[in-house]
């Protein structure tokens, strides 16, 4: 029974589908039965299915005809939803969604957008990429919300990852799909042969590029787009990937695919979307790498790997456009090099793959550069090899690409430096490099360099052979023509091998003389690399340490010598000998002096000396040493030519043959001195060879001559020939030129020293010697003292260079011994030694002389004493000396410090002994009895020079009295003065001279070291006694002892000068060590001056190191002081405070973090300091410590430090605003680093302790700058703090609610203001600031802060944020509150409902506001916070709004009701339509406001009870315009329900409204009418016009009199037109004309049919409306016409010929008006309605033929006139019914 009644029903649908008719009969037949019919498809009876087959068969052919019938895809989409359906139902129901979705217009099918993707979940595939279909073309169309959170829950995304990866993975592949896709569809359709086995095989080209073939089908479906709509899809999945749906990470892909597409409208705006989503870090997140390199890629088959996805699954490699936008971002990305095997199969497959081109190439070799630099170890070194093969692969193919046989290069070199052991395996690629260096040009020959180079740390240690083959590489590369291969055998030297390795050094030394300047510098330092270590002063100690480790610093001088020796001998047979003159050199002259110079530093470390000097002045210090080596070297053996000291001098003697030079001239001297008694004889031959050396142009080169000539001579020949030498050298002094004078004269000098030297030792004296016992005695004598005397002479002499070689001659021979020269001596002509000594000082003391010939005299005069045990003239020395320093020459008071060290001395004095043999240490004077005279020149220091008042005598007396205790220390008397010299040296402090506070400094901290244990304690009394009370014997030192010069180191707040020496010993005395003011004020006084040669013998840089160490235990407490020091604004206190730090702290790193509590105590005190100095270098001590600093233990500070350096922020001076503003930006960025949950513990205190600091001290400050940093360290916090933030919501938000206002700009508030008279302007500014607010950081974090707000949090927000609302006064403030109420509502609601009622109470009283924007939004926010508010509190929200609008007469409070509620339909409707019954009611009646709104007939029946209720009530208003509102709102009702408003609702609504018309009874005509006369009297003229329209409707109705009281008001109105001003008539002429052309009606209905008011008005009457005519624009002129015409037909005088007559006067006056007038309008082609009017009149008059005939007879012409016109018009008028009516016309008066 139940089957059969089922096919019955199935029958009449079916009957019923195939009656309709029409489209739209079928529409609606198909949407009622649709889903029912498809239900059916589940019954169990067979009949039944295969009647709804049937029924659907049919559906589906009409459908396919009519593609505009719509489908019910609404209730499909319900029924596809429904989990109880069958699957075979909901199969059918896709297949009608797929048909009917297309059909809808856009609009719609964005609408169902969220149903669509509501369809994916848990569906099969099919159905999927069916929606998935349907959803493509509609995302151009989808318009999102503004807020990510409402797009998140509008499309149901946020709790479906496998829906949104989905949809993700769709849209990419529509983005990959080519425009052309119908090429692969064809291609695939004919090459699809099926095999043997039934089994399909693979398309011939596959699917497009990146995609596989299911997800081809998948993107395209049935469907055939073109490609204009593929640009439009792709275009808008652009847009709905940029709108914020998906997080940035998930959609980079997407828009790089896109940034690739052909279309230029969809590469344009996915590449301006890429780079405002791309972060550098976006790159590196794993799943966007592997996502790119699937794309890349496609489908890889690793080897080794079983493949399980089927054939169709499989994707195709990317297109090259498409390679080429990926490429770059790999680059990019570290985290792609960390992806194997995938990075390399990229790497091979661009390189030799058939899908690629040369870009893809370059970026596949730039990719390998990525690799080398960031791969980790363990995936690098598995490819390495596969790679190296590579590029050497295509290094040899790519022969004509330069560019990428470059970068090939320069990969093979990284490759190696990752991994070396795959280069040194294979030596065969080193030696192809090295021959393709010769071989490549340009830019690759750099590249190959800068391989070779990077792969030169890869063969370290190699083994022995392999060593071999590269010290033949660089063999052959040194003297190849191209720099690159020197450069690169100078790299290989350098770095391969050790540095005492023989042959690699050779090759360094050949590089020396290379002709490019960059080459030989490389090899020079190659050279001395290993003698450096971390400190460049520091360097012998370095080279002992290097000795006792297994590899030397330099190689052994034997085997040196040798191997240079045995490579000249077979390199000078060779092309690359050097040939000068008839010379032959084995190398360059370049190469060749750095040879004998290293051979010379070997020597020197064989030695045990110091091998990094090379300056020839203090080489020669080393000579005793190296003399001691020498001989051990020669041993017993007399023949000196078999030994290696031979070969040497032979290497030496070869290049002063062909060049000459001072280095090898002092190498072959420095032989010949320390082993004279056994080489020089082999010179004796070579004299003359030395003399023309002797003569040399250059000085550097004659001086070292005349001392090894003199050598030689003195050596090797007997007493007469020495004799005849000086002889020739004395009368050399006038033949020679003065390059011959020169060399001569030092030679003679070295010649008689060499003599007295010699004679002093063999005790023979020559004043003793008797002339009778031998008369060449007496010759010799005779030639020394001419000679000697012509060397005095010289001293006069004007050519400085003579004058300075005399003062060398002299000193030498003074030096070495007595010079033999009388004492004294009446006669001038003899030459004394108190001659010698006059003319030294007198040189001493010329201010014309040279510096250089001044010190040397003065190093001459104290020569003179150290020789001569007996010299008479020592304090004649002494005081001349002492008496020389009148000048400020500190260079030459260092010579004379040491004359007068050694003229004190006398013979004890270093200086006296053979400097060739005897080192300093090794001197024993052979006569140790000998006074000196040290007490005498220490007392006159102490007493006279250093207290004189001339401040050059104390700066010289500074430098001697250091000098005499450094070189002197331990003598008696200077250990028993060292409380006066201390003295001494403290009074030196107070020196204006910088130079003179540098010494006397030092030569404290050299007091200190040189005393006694027992003395020390008193030097440390007396010295911090002094610096801090002042009090000592002769002078006043106090602590404001002026110690710099004034205003040279800044003022104090109070004006007072500042010493470094007073901070040093406040240091000391804080320490409780007063010792450690000595390592202070050593430390912080560091001139350049010890950098150079003489301070350098001081030995310094011993006492600094030492005094370091006896700081260290006292770190603690001198650290923090120092730090902050080194930041002080003056540059003396930073640079001496600097040398402390740089001496206390060999690593600042680690100490700074050791001692960083310590540190930041002190600055914090220091920075609110009262002395600007202080504060300024506080704030930069801060700047500078904070940086790179892990700042957990003093996470405590930082609010005290914010707090100290905002109120340093407001500083007086600018310089400390300054650098205040630079701490505070450090402070800013560590503050953002950690506060951050990634730091645990130490983030959550931090950020509980910064917080708060910058809402209540930062925003509150009144300082502008201040607030800006706090603001922007507060928008960072909360960006990195995250669920930190939680505790401190309710502060920090309220506090940037405030400040929205707070840093609003001011000109703002100034536009507010001035535009408070234009209400329009000043909303639609009003309402752009909030927009603004909106935008800005504050709001930024306020709604990134929502996010972690529950109800604990609300608990302590809402009070507060109610308190912001009813309190708070600007604008921008009151639009954060509402966006962040309105944030609440949407994502904390369950938190936010209890507190909503509460909100709700503020915000209603906020709608008061006298802001219109501010009241608006208030309303809007009420919309909002109705959802989650409860009934009650809504009722009463609504309630109050009823109350408002009913008894408020303000304007603006009925219209912010009805936005209220507008915002409350708007926001929630659901919410609004349970309250509908109280408040669509009141909606009813505010829609009759102004006009009549439509309302539907349904909803006034549904609310009908309310409306009457509310109506009642608002007619009892006291209101007028409440009264007409409420009766516009019965009428409407009445006209809306007509018959269906029936009883009791029509009773009560009559009874209302009769009540409503009188108080007493119905008023009458005459009442109503003075009522509305009163209101014709209003001034408002738009009010007056619509007052009298009424009236005089009423007069015309009623046939009423009234046309005096009417003519009253209207004559004055037109007369005030007619005598207005034309400039004022411009602003209101509309209303002018509309009010004109309203009087002209008014009066037209006024005008009485009474007789007697006629007559009387009669004349004025047709005066003012005639006025009008011809004067007026045409509606005017329309309006008089048609009064005119009334006139006429009203008027009694116009009815018969009679009342013509008796008006006869009246009537020719006015018909000679109006005629004429009727003429010109019955023409007026422009204007119809005129015409027609005109045409009424003449009508009217012409109506009766008697009255026509009068009418001619009375104006003959006029009435001629007259039926011309109407002629004219009858035959030409365009509008055939006025023609029509003109020749009626002209018939009548034809009869």
């Amino acid at each position: 029974m139940a089957e059969a009644e089922e096919l019955i029903l199935l029958e009449r649908v079916f009957l019923k589908i195939g009656s309709a008719d029409s489209d739209e009969q079928f529409e609606k037949t198909v949407g009622k039965f649709l889903t029912p019919i498809l239900l059916k498809l589940s019954s169990p009876v067979e009949g039944v299915r295969k009647k709804v087959m049937e029924l659907l068969v049919h559906v589906n052919k009409r459908l396919k005809s009519r593609p505009q019938i719509q489908l019910p895809i609404d209730d499909l989409f319900q029924q596809y939803l429904d989990p109880n359906i069958s699957g075979f139902v909901t199969n059918f129901t896709v297949l009608y969604i797929k048909m009917g979705f297309p059909r809808l217009d856009v609009g719609k099918q964005a609408q169902l957008v969220p149903q669509l993707i509501k369809c994916l979940e848990g569906r099969p595939d099919a159905q999927q990429n069916s929606f998935l279909q349907l959803l493509m073309p509609v995302l151009p169309h989808v318009k999102l919300p503004s807020k990510p959170e409402e797009k998140l829950l509008l499309y149901g995304l946020v709790d479906q990852p496998k829906i949104r990866e989905k949809l993700l993975d769709h849209m990419l592949d529509f983005l990959l799909l080519p425009y052309n896709y119908g090429v692969y569809q064809e291609r695939a359709r004919n090459t699809q042969p099926t095999s043997g086995h039934g089994t399909p095989e693979p398309s011939f080209n596959g699917p497009p590029p990146s995609l596989s073939e299911a997800a081809f089908k998948k993107v395209l479906g049935e469907s055939m787009p073109s490609p204009e709509t593929v640009e439009k899809i792709k275009r808008g999945i652009v847009e709905f990937l940029s709108t914020d749906v998906y997080p940035k990470h998930e959609i980079l892909v997407h828009l790089l695919v896109a940034t690739a597409d052909t279309r230029y409208s969809v590469a344009t705006a996915a590449d301006h979307q890429l780079k405002c989503a791309t972060k550098a870090d976006d790159w590196n997140v794993p799943s966007v790498v592997k996502k790119l390199y699937d794309i890349f890629q496609g489908t890889v088959a690793v080897k080794g790997k079983p493949q399980h996805l089927r054939p169709e699954l499989k994707r195709t490699p990317a297109s090259v456009q498409l390679r080429l936008k990926i490429f770059p971002y790999l680059l990019k990305s570290r985290e792609a090099t960390g992806h194997f095997p995938a990075s390399v199969q990229v790497v091979f497959d661009c390189l030799y793959g058939a899908n690629t081109n040369n870009k893809l190439k370059v970026m596949a070799v730039q990719f390998i550069h990525q690799l080398c630099l960031h791969c980790a170890d363990s995936t690098f070194r598995p490819m390495g090899a596969v790679l190296l093969s590579g590029m050497i692969k295509l290094i040899a193919e790519a022969k004509e690409d330069s560019k990428l046989r470059m970068l090939a290069y320069v990969a093979v070199g990284k490759i190696a430096r990752r991994v070396p052991q795959l280069v040194t395996r294979d030596m065969s690629l080193l030696q192809n490099f090295f021959d393709a260096i010769s071989k490549e040009s340009g830019d690759n020959r750099l590249a190959l360099q800068e391989a070779l180079s990077m792969m030169s740390e890869a063969f370290k240690g190699i083994d022995q052979t392999n060593a071999k083959l590269v010290e033949a590489l660089i063999m052959q590369n040194i003297d190849k023509p191209e720099p690159q291969a020197r450069q690169m055998a100078v790299e290989y030297a350098r770095t391969v091998f050790a540095p005492d390795h023989l042959p690699s050094r050779y090759v360094l030394l050949l590089a020396c003389g290379d002709e490019k300047d960059e080459i030989a510098a490389e090899a020079a330092k190659a050279l001395r690399v290993a003698l450096r270590g971390d400190d460049d002063s520091d360097h012998f100690v370095q080279v002992k340490r290097a000795s006792v480790d297994k590899c030397r610093p330099l190689p052994p001088f034997v085997d040196m010598v040798k191997y240079i020796h045995d490579m000249a001998a077979n390199r000078v047979k060779t092309q690359h000998k050097y040939v000068s003159g008839n010379n032959v050199l084995p190398f360059k002259p370049g190469a060749y002096v750095q040879i004998l110079i290293y051979l010379r530093m070997c020597l020197s470390h064989d030695a045990g000396a110091d091998p990094t000097i090379e300056n020839v002045r203090d080489m020669k210090l080393q000579a005793p040493s190296i003399g001691k080596y020498v001989r051990q070297l020669i041993g017993d053996n007399s023949d000196v030519e078999k030994t290696i000291i031979a070969t040497y001098i032979n290497l030496i003697q070869q290049l002063l043959n062909a060049i000459g030079g001072a280095v090898p001239m002092y190498c072959l001297m420095e032989m010949v001195a320390v082993i004279r008694e056994k080489i020089a004889s082999s010179f004796v031959t070579n004299l003359d060879w030395v003399k023309n050396f002797m003569f040399s142009s250059r000085e550097e080169v004659r001086i070292p001559a005349a001392e090894l000539y003199s050598l030689i001579v003195s050596s090797a020949l007997d007493d007469a020939k020495i004799i005849e030498i000086i002889n020739e050298m004395s009368e050399n002094l006038v033949k020679q030129a003065l390059e011959g004078q020169h060399g001569s004269l030092l030679c003679l000098g070295y010649l008689i020293s060499n003599k007295i030297s010699r004679q002093k030792s063999e005790d023979i004296k020559i004043e003793d010697m008797e002339v009778e016992e031998c008369k060449d005695v007496v010759d010799e004598k005779a030639t020394i003292l001419k000679a000697i005397t012509a060397i005095v002479e010289l001293l006069d002499n004007s050519q400085m260079l003579l004058c300075h070689g005399a003062c060398v001659s002299l000193g030498e021979i003074g030096r070495n011994g007595a010079m033999p020269l009388p004492a004294a001596s009446e006669d001038d002509k003899s030459v004394t030694k108190l001659q010698v000594v006059n003319k030294l000082l007198a040189l001493v003391k010329s201010g014309k002389q040279h510096n250089k010939v001044r010190g040397q005299a003065a190093t001459c005069a104290g020569y003179l004493c150290v020789g001569d045990r007996d010299f008479p003239h020592r304090q004649v020395v002494i005081d001349g000396l002492l008496d020389s320093a009148a000048a400020k020459q500190f260079d030459l008071h260092f010579d004379i410090g040491d004359a007068l060290v050694c003229c004190a001395l006398g013979t004890n004095s270093p200086e006296a002994r053979d400097k060739w043999m005897v080192s300093e240490e090794e001197y024993k004077p052979e006569q140790s009895d000998t006074e000196d005279m040290i007490p005498d020149l220490l007392q006159a220091l102490l007493e006279k020079y250093t207290k004189s008042v001339n401040p050059h005598i104390r700066q010289g007396a500074c430098i001697w009295l250091v000098s005499l205790i450094k070189q002197c220390g331990k003598h008696l008397v200077i250990q028993g003065a060292l409380l006066n010299i201390q003295e001494a040296f403290m009074g030196l402090l107070s020196e204006s001279d910088e130079l003179t506070q540098d010494l006397a400094s030092k030569g404290l901290a050299i007091v200190y070291e040189i005393c006694g244990q027992d003395e020390k304690q008193q030097l440390v009394s007396l010295l911090v006694e002094t610096l801090t009370s002042g009090p000592r014997k002769k002078q006043q030192v106090t602590s404001e002892t002026k110690v710099f010069e004034e205003g040279s180191l800044g003022k104090t707040p109070d004006g007072q000068s500042m010493t470094t020496y007073k901070e040093l010993c406040s240091i000391a005395n804080d320490l409780n060590q007063p010792d450690l003011i000595y390592k202070f004020m050593h430390l912080a006084n560091h001139n350049a001056i010890w950098n150079t040669k003489k301070g350098a013998a001081f030995g310094f840089t011993a006492i600094a190191a030492q005094a370091g160490e006896q700081l260290a235990p006292h770190l603690h407490k001198i650290i923090p002081k120092l730090f902050r020091y080194q930041f002080d604004p003056n540059p003396k206190i930073q640079q001496a405070m600097s040398s402390i730090w740089n001496a206390l702290v060999p690593k600042p790193k680690d100490t700074v973090d050791k001692f960083l509590p310590e540190i930041l105590s002190d600055l914090q005190m220091n920075l609110i300091s009262n002395q600007w100095r202080i504060r300024e270098s506080s704030c930069l001590a801060v700047n500078d410590l904070l940086r790179g600093r892990n700042l957990d233990e003093v996470v405590d500070a930082l609010p005290v430090l914010w707090e100290n350096l905002f109120r340093v922020r407001d500083d007086i001076k600018e310089s400390v605003r300054n650098a205040a503003e630079m701490a505070l930006k450090t402070l800013s960025r560590v503050s953002i680093k950690i506060c951050d949950p990634n730091y645990g513990k130490v983030g959550d205190k931090a950020t509980s302790l910064i917080l708060p600091c910058l809402v209540k001290t930062g925003l509150s400050s009144t300082v502008k700058e201040v607030q800006e940093i706090s603001l922007s360290t507060l928008v960072k916090v909360s960006k990195s703090a995250g669920v930190l933030l939680k505790p401190h919501i309710p502060l920090l938000t309220v506090s940037l609610l405030e400040s929205l206002s707070s840093l609003e700009p001011q000109f703002l508030n100034y536009a507010s203001l001035h535009l408070a008279s234009n209400e329009a302007s000043l909303e639609k500014l009003d309402t752009a600031r909030m927009a603004a607010s909106k935008t800005s950081p504050m709001m930024d974090t306020v709604n990134l802060c929502v996010q972690y707000i529950d109800s604990d949090v609300m608990t302590e927000l809402v009070p507060r944020l109610t308190d912001l609302i009813k309190n708070n006064v600007g604008l921008a403030t009151k639009a954060g509150c509402v966006n962040l109420i309105i944030s609440l509502s949407h994502q904390c609601p369950t938190a936010l409902s209890p507190y909503a009622g509460k909100l709700l109470g503020v915000l209603l009283n906020g709608l008061n506001d006298r802001n219109v924007s501010v009241r608006k939004s208030y309303a809007s926010v009420i919309g909002h916070l109705v959802k989650v508010a409860k009934d009650s509190s809504v009722e009463k929200l609504i309630t109050r709004l009823k109350t408002w609008y009913l008894e408020k007469e303000e304007e603006s409070t009925r219209q912010i009701c009805g936005v209220t509620l507008h915002a409350m339909n708007r926001h929630n409707p659901d919410v609004f339509r349970r309250h509908a019954a109280l408040a669509l009611p009141l909606c009813f009646l505010a829609m009759h406001q102004e006009q009549e709104k439509d309302s539907t007939e349904s909803g006034v029946r549904l609310y009908l009870t309310e409306l009457v209720s509310l109506s009642q009530v608002a007619l009892q208003s006291q209101a007028w315009s409440m009264k007409a509102q409420a009766a516009a709102t019965m009428a409407d009702i009445g006209d809306k329900l007509k018959s269906n408003l029936g009883a009791p609702h029509l009773g009560l609504l009559l009874t209302t409204l009769l009540e409503g018309l009188t108080v007493d009874g119905q008023p009458t005509i005459e009442q109503v009418l003075t009522a509305l006369m009163r209101e014709c009297s209003k001034e408002n003229m738009k009010y007056k016009s619509t007052a009298l329209i009424y009236t005089t409707d009423i007069l015309q109705a009623y046939d009423i009199d009234k046309y005096q009281e009417i003519s009253n008001i209207i004559y004055p109105m037109l007369d005030k037109k007619n005598t207005k001003d034309s400039d004022d008539m411009d602003d209101d002429s509309n209303i002018w004309i509309e009010t004109e052309e309203t009087c002209y009606q008014c009066l037209s209905k006024a005008w009485p049919n009474n007789e007697q008011t006629q007559v009387q008005y009669q004349e004025s009457y047709t005066t003012l409306i005639c006025r009008a005519m011809g004067n007026s624009v045409w509606k005017v002129e329309l309006s008089a016409l048609k009064a005119i015409h009334t006139f006429i037909q009203r008027s009694e005088s116009f009815k018969c010929v009679e009342n013509m007559e008796k008006n006869k006067h009246f009537m020719d006056s006015f018909l000679k008006i109006l005629f004429p007038m009727l003429c010109q309008y019955l023409g007026k082609v422009k204007y119809s309605s005129i015409r027609m009017a005109a045409l009424d009149i003449t009508e009217t008059l012409l109506a009766d033929s008697s009255t026509g005939q009068y009418l001619q007879l009375l104006l003959t012409a006029d009435y001629n006139s007259l039926i011309s016109a109407l002629r004219q018009m009858a035959s030409t008028d365009s509008q055939p019914d006025l023609a029509h009516r003109a020749s009626e016309c002209i018939k009548k008066i034809s009869i």
